[in-house]
């Protein structure tokens, strides 16, 4: 009997296969169907004129792989010889798996393609390298074709066995790392293709005891009862690759939150389809992105929450690529049309929302604003409701704590609500969101500022009235506001909206003004779009700052009023912040737009006769662990005087630059700068720089560049810790720096504004303390001021050759230099 119910699941596993075959080759170009093909050829052999090939002692090999005419016909129609060696001396692979949206109602024109690659347990990490070397190979010589394919090796015990867990590839851009785990193998178990190899066994009653008799078969873990502990990590893998694709991360959360919501009775995607199988449905409604989008339907109107309904509906809508309104007479035989005409009937859209949708590469900037706001609502409502579901258990023992730092730093750049930080708008499908004209509006009532697409009406009356439909959003409706018109501006050159034919206008103000917000867009465009790369090294250590721009003068200028001629100030040395009789500064405002190592772009501005003094002091600290790539630039936006104000204000901020660098734990340098009446002392420590009036009777070169004794040396809390602590600190993250000695756990504290505290712990283990503390500062919201994506930093203190060194805590250097 259980042959026969072995043969019986093995044969419907094999029907759904070829089902799945079909449907994906049905959607894919006619080359793509090539490609598609070629895929396991490509790992069976390795062929010196095939792609791929770099190593002859590469693995590779198939388990029951056969030639099909398919992939001949391929291999001919690109050029490619045909192997006459097929069969490897021993084989590297259980077998090959296309997993995801292809297949299902969540595959379109641009879907990559995600490919599971499950070797055999006996391959060296030696193999492994080289397998991994020609997978990235192959990925170029796919995406030559404009085909996105992505490897990933998978070892057969991976699901199974926590050790092997322990040794698999760490988190990436690609790779969820420890974050997720069951949650993984379900996704794959419910969306898998077989390519060529063993048959999986993925159905309900698989165990491993069941299939160790039938060598065809592949067993890889059993998932009908996911941990709990596991869906925060996950939730937060979700909401990180949401920054990338989120129409497809909030179909993802909310599955895990409808998961969640039945926990522990929850009937997993996986066994629906199963169930289907054994009923003999193998029409689009045993489809995995269908039945998904089912339960998240199905626990939404329970819930009675129709508006997060409408937005998932639009994104699996969107998602499929399925364009209702414009079917040609290719996809016109699209498999999911249909369904999807039927579906889109019982939600009441109308034929505007559709051809809305359906234009979504060609949407402006005002649409994509709204549906981000959408989804990131959705998102953190998801994540919130699954935060309060994880509270009551402790945090999967398979996530790594640092993996989860690393996460939560980079989901804090998005959804942050600090308003000084410049949001990334994500372009979704849009080709191209520039603008041809720009709009800023200043309303006193709220004494910001608003950027439209075009001249808004009289009639406005709320700036943050948006429809709830994506065909009936205007241009003149609010994209953006901000606390002042340089973070308008930045924002709209950062995220593309401004190019450098953009007309800017201002609504009450006249043409000077609209060539002074034009000549800042068009400054910053070389400075925004040039950014460096973030490395996990940057998120997991203190920021520092990789650009800064002044922008001086863009609100009110002093040197309208100057009607002298510019060659004098160079000529005779003047200084423009303190001119003439009057003693005038002629820098009034300072704005201070700077990038960060993390990634985030802020905007600051500071007015009155110290703006300068406040715009450096603000930035001196991030400079100090900045190296000597960090780009400075000032952007003079005065109607007079641009040049003398570039020059002296470079000079000052270089030589600021440099006694930052030079100061040490016990010493203060000082320098003397004059500001309209008065003489201002800059103090510089390795905490920073205060500025503060002297005395003007002390001659000037008495109080020139000072070195003094730190004055709050005795009584400073950092006098008696490691002095090594200080080169990493930095404000608006909170940092803990261990160190262990025999049984004593030494935890320094830093907190967001650099204050110090220091304990001791006895028979704790740095592993755990850190494991604690996250876990109190992931659930314990009630304690915390700060959104929960701003994570403590870990670090640990340790003595290489006699030094005392601080490195981050749990990831090797192999880990930090990859991007993130």
């Amino acid at each position: 009997m259980a042959i026969v119910t072995a043969c019986h699941q093995q044969a419907l596993a094999q029907q759904l296969n070829r089902i799945r075959m079909a449907r994906v080759l049905s959607v894919l170009p006619q080359a793509q169907q090539q490609l598609f093909h070629l895929i396991p050829l490509m790992l069976q052999v390795n062929h010196a004129d095939l792609p791929g090939a770099l190593n002859e002692n590469t693995p590779c090999g198939i388990d029951y792989f056969s030639l099909s005419d398919e992939a001949i016909a391929a291999c001919k129609a690109m050029s490619l010889p045909i192997p006459t060696v097929l069969q490897p001396n021993s084989m590297a692979f259980e077998g090959v798996y296309a997993m995801g949206s292809s297949a299902s109602f969540g595959q379109n024109q641009q879907s990559d393609i995600d490919v599971w690659l499950v070797y055999k347990h006996g391959l060296t990490q030696a193999e492994l390298n080289l397998v991994n070397d020609k997978n990235k190979l192959l990925t170029d010589w796919f995406a030559s074709f404009d085909f996105e394919v992505n490897f990933y090796l998978v070892h057969p015990m991976q699901f199974r066995d926590s050790n092997v867990c322990e040794s698999g590839q760490s988190l990436g851009l690609e790779h969820s790392g420890s974050s997720q785990h069951w949650l993984l193998l379900e996704e794959f178990y419910r969306t898998h293709i077989c390519l060529a190899g063993k048959t999986v066994a993925w159905w309900p009653s698989a165990s491993q005891h069941a299939t160790a008799q039938y060598p065809h078969l592949l067993y890889l873990g059993d998932v009908t009862s996911l941990p709990a502990a596991e869906y925060f990590g996950a939730s937060l893998w979700q909401l990180y690759k949401g920054l990338n694709k989120p129409h497809k991360a909030l179909l993802k959360v909310l599955l895990l939150e409808t998961y969640a919501a039945e926990y522990p009775n929850t009937t997993l995607i996986t066994q629906q389809i199963w169930q289907l199988c054994e009923q003999q449905n193998f029409s689009c409604d045993n489809d995995a992105y269908l039945l998904l989008y089912y339960r998240i339907e199905q626990y939404l109107l329970a819930q009675e929450d129709h508006h997060r309904l409408e937005i998932v509906r639009r994104c699996f809508y969107l998602k499929s690529g399925v364009m209702l309104s414009q079917l040609s007479l290719q996809n016109e035989h699209d498999w999911r049309a249909h369904k999807m005409r039927q579906l889109v009937a019982q939600w009441h859209w109308s034929p505007e929302l559709i051809a809305a949708l359906d234009n979504s590469p060609n949407w402006h900037s005002g649409q994509l604003k709204w549906f981000n706001q959408q989804l990131s609502e959705l998102l953190l409502t998801s994540y919130k409701n699954l935060l309060q579901f994880a509270s009551t258990q402790a945090l999967s023992d398979r996530m790594r704590v640092e993996e989860l730092g690393l996460l939560a730093r980079k989901l804090h750049t998005y959804f942050s609500d600090d308003d000084h930080i410049l949001q990334p708008l994500n372009r979704l499908w849009s080709l191209s969101i520039q603008e041809p004209q720009l709009v800023v509006r200043y309303c006193e009532a709220s004494t910001r500022f608003y950027l439209y697409r075009q001249m808004p009406p009289e009639s406005v009356a709320s700036e943050d009235e948006l429809c709830d439909s994506l065909a009936s959003i205007h241009a003149n409706q609010v994209i953006h506001d901000a606390d002042n018109v340089c973070s308008l501006v930045s924002w709209a050159v950062m995220n593309g909206l401004a190019t450098a034919d953009t007309k800017w206008t201002q609504v009450g103000r006249g043409r000077r003004r609209a060539d002074k917000l034009g000549y800042l867009s068009r400054k910053l465009i070389p400075v925004l779009h040039n950014v460096p790369m973030v490395s996990k090294r940057h998120l997991c250590e203190p920021w520092f700052y990789q650009k800064i721009v002044f922008v001086v003068n863009v609100d009110d200028d002093p040197t309208v009023n100057w009607q002298g001629q510019e060659l004098m100030f160079d000529y005779l040395d003047l200084n423009v912040l303190s001119f003439g009789r009057d003693k005038t500064n002629l820098i009034s405002s300072v704005a201070v737009v700077c990038l960060n190592s993390w990634g985030e772009w802020h905007s600051h501005r500071f007015h009155g006769d110290t703006a300068l003094l406040e715009a450096i002091s603000f930035i001196v600290l991030g400079l100090k662990r900045s190296d000597d790539k960090v780009d400075l630039s000032i952007i003079s936006c005065s109607a007079k005087l641009k040049q003398p104000i570039f020059n002296q204000l470079k000079g000052l901020l270089f030589r600021c630059y440099g006694l930052m660098k030079k100061v040490s734990q016990t010493n203060t340098l000082m320098h003397q700068i004059t500001v309209g009446e008065f003489r201002y002392g800059m103090y510089f420590n390795s905490l920073g720089m205060m500025y503060r009036k002297i005395d003007t009777t002390v001659k000037k070169d008495l109080v020139e560049n000072l070195v003094l004794a730190r004055p709050e040396l005795i009584d400073d809390p950092y006098a008696s810790v490691p002095s090594v602590i200080q080169q990493f600190v930095a404000t608006g993250a909170k940092q803990y720096f261990l160190r262990e000695r025999n049984e004593i756990l030494d935890v320094f504290i830093v907190d967001e504004n650099n204050q110090l505290t220091q304990k001791q712990y006895q028979h704790v283990s740095m592993k755990d303390f850190v494991g604690k503390e996250s876990h109190l500062y992931v659930f314990n919201q009630r304690q915390q001021r700060l959104p929960v994506f701003n994570m403590p930093q870990f670090f640990q203190l340790c003595r290489i050759e006699g030094e005392l060194q601080v490195h981050p805590f749990g990831l090797s250097d192999d880990e930090m230099g990859t991007a993130f």
